[in-house]
């Protein structure tokens, strides 16, 4: 833990092996008890999917928190946790995570072939009063958590050392692969029952992952990307109710619009996905928040 050990040495692979063991030793119960692997006498009940799943979530921050703990000092955690609860975001950028990411998603979705003729209103109004509470769940103990290892941590030091593009697909594979023990149970709501749905999900996560190292670096917000992953868990939500029995639910093209935005952003941006020369100069803290643009 001092300034000339092991994580001091190693930050970036010590952070993606502390977020794995942080992470699934906290989901254990879940993949090894009896919704899983069988292997723990631990019942595959609702209760424990609902402690275990944001203690696992929770993985990727703590990992983050511990190695900026080793490298830089207290002081060092006290200013990249300001970087965490700046809420200095604007409108532009509320409105890219709030409204952008659900257009987005209804976008790719429409264009799938039977998307539109599965339509149903029934529960529709219900999940659509539930959706800003949902939103806000989703934000403090659920994916949105996440970007405070992957995007506030992970993303830009990787970026420093390697191209922006390049950075996001390394931590959209490494983040993808971070779900490995949850494909072990059988209430996650992700299709993977055949390897060709597993890797439409690797793809799709890289995609996601290309997307938020945009909005990241191009909002200067660890807040943009954290409001942008939640829109994406929750608004899938809302589509599997209008769109039920669609590829939506079933298979893992929900992702489609993702998957174009992706595309877009790297083509546009040529690989820096909104980067600033500063914030790829290695000689910065990355941790210090950043006003938004």
């Amino acid at each position: 833990m001092n300034k000339q050990g092991l994580l001091a040495r190693h930050p970036i692979a010590g952070f993606f092996v502390l977020a794995y063991a942080f992470s699934w030793i906290a989901w254990s119960p879940w993949w090894l008890g009896q919704d899983g692997l069988g292997v723990l006498p631990i019942p595959g009940a609702l209760e424990v999917v609902a402690v275990v799943n944001p203690l696992g979530i929770f993985g990727p921050a703590a990992a983050a928190l511990v190695v900026i703990r080793a490298t830089e000092g207290s002081a060092g955690v006290r200013r990249f946790w300001a970087s965490v609860t700046n809420v200095r975001l604007g409108l532009r950028w509320w409105g890219v995570g709030l409204l952008g990411i659900p257009a987005l998603l209804l976008a790719g979705a429409v264009l799938l072939p039977g998307t539109l003729s599965s339509f149903s209103s029934q529960g529709l109004a219900g999940v659509l009063m539930i959706y800003p509470l949902q939103l806000l769940g989703i934000i403090f103990l659920g994916g949105g958590l996440e970007e405070v290892g992957w995007r506030g941590f992970a993303q830009p030091r990787l970026q420093q050392r390697h191209p922006p593009l390049v950075a996001a697909v390394a931590v959209g594979i490494i983040w993808a692969v971070w779900h490995a023990p949850l494909f072990l149970t059988r209430t996650w709501d992700t299709p993977r029952s055949n390897a060709a749905e597993i890797l439409l999900y690797v793809v799709v996560v890289i995609g996601l992952s290309i997307v938020l190292a945009w909005i990241r670096n191009a909002s200067g917000s660890m807040l943009a990307a954290v409001v942008a992953h939640a829109s994406v868990n929750g608004f899938l939500g809302v589509l599997v109710v209008t769109f039920p029995g669609s590829l939506v639910e079933t298979a893992n093209w929900w992702g489609l619009g993702v998957l174009v935005a992706a595309v877009v952003v790297a083509l546009v941006t040529k690989g820096r996905l909104g980067a600033t020369d500063q914030q790829l100069d290695s000689s910065t803290t990355t941790v210090a928040g950043a006003a938004s643009r």
